[in-house]
Parts: structure tokens; sequence; C-alpha cells
């Protein structure tokens, strides 16, 4: 757990896929509505929504339900904080911001990532990467999926309406903007690489 400010909280799980009765009992014990499990197919993405619940209860010190809105962006049951949720193959990130929405996003490093950069970078941020830095590339794309997350609806584009504004290795720092033609955000990002993954959250400015 990473405490950003005092409301702002950033917690990060690894998933352990052996766990499935130890968590599922957990929430059951917690009365956590489990009916939406029926609805997952794979179990593997069983293993990660009980991980996010029962994250959320540790840190929470209580039971607590994530509802989806009609854009499927998560939120709590109480809106007692905003919350946004990332998760990457062995690995789930949350943010809990009390003041802003905010958003996270965690992703796994893999070269497949230089063969999609031109689907979600612009010209302009092509020019500024090496063309085979993976975790630079990898960086990238957790910025704009953070702030997708932030925008919060699914009609928008990371390559033509999220844009990284500064992108700073040495400080682990960015500037993204959301730009459509009836919306302007510009946030700031805290950005790590933990093991073989990025991680890019917003945060207050």
């Amino acid at each position: 757990m990473k405490s950003i400010t005092r409301n702002h909280h950033v917690l990060i799980a690894k998933v352990n896929y052996n766990h499935f009765d130890k968590l599922f009992s957990l929430l059951e014990k917690n009365k956590i509505e489990l009916s939406p499990l029926g609805r997952i197919k794979n179990i593997k993405r069983k293993i990660e929504w009980l991980t996010v619940r029962s994250t959320l209860i540790e840190f929470l010190g209580k039971p607590i339900e994530i509802v989806y809105d009609q854009e499927h962006k998560p939120h709590l049951s109480d809106n007692s904080t905003n919350i946004s949720i990332s998760h990457s193959h062995e690995m789930i990130a949350l943010s809990l911001n009390n003041d802003i929405n905010n958003g996270i996003d965690i992703q796994h490093l893999s070269n497949k990532i230089i063969r999609i950069k031109e689907k979600f970078l612009s010209p302009q941020e092509l020019e500024k990467i090496d063309p085979g830095d993976v975790k630079t590339l990898t960086l990238y794309w957790s910025i704009k999926e953070a702030l997708f997350k932030v925008y919060g609806k699914n009609d928008i584009f990371l390559k033509e309406n999220i844009e990284v504004v500064t992108f700073c290795k040495k400080t682990m720092t960015a500037v993204g903007r959301i730009k459509t033609d009836n919306y302007f955000n510009e946030l700031r990002l805290n950005l790590e690489i933990i093991d073989d993954y990025s991680l890019a959250y917003t945060v207050n400015s």
C-alpha cells in the first residue's frame, strides 16, 4: 500500500491463483454479493475479481461493494471515495482518492508493445520515444489507460484524444491531457516500474 496523500492511497497485490476457496470464503463471510462470479467463465478472472474485493476489504477494514455505472466505471456502493481498478497478468492495482476522480493502470512488460505502438501513440509522441524501448512504451500505454479511466466513457481513443504532454523518466512523473469537442482535462501522474510491470496513476494537482 502506498499513501500518496492523506486522502489518496494506491494498493498493489499479487494474485494467487491457488486461493479461490480462501478468497471466496472471505468475501462470503463479509456478505459481499457473489452472484457476478456466475457471469465470469474464466477461473483466473474469477480469482482476480475476488482478489480485488478482498484487497479492498483488507485496506478499509470493512466490507463494501463495488458497483459499476452504465459505462462500466467502478464506484464504491457508499460513494465514500473514488476508485479506479486495473489488473494485468498476476497483479492488480487499486487507486482510492477521496478528493478527485482518478485513474490507475498496471501493465505487464512485453515486446508486443513495440508492434502496437502506432495504434495508441500519435506521430508527435512517437518522435520522442526510442521505438524499441519497451519500458517507456509501456509507461505511455499505462498513462493513457489511467487517463481513459478518469474520463470514464467509451467514446474516446487513446491515440486521438489522450496526449502525453510531458514525460520525465528521472522523476518518473508525467502530465497527460484528455481532449474532446466537449471535454478538456490535464492531470499529473506518478509512474513506476515494479518488477516486470509498468504502473501509472493520476495524482492531485
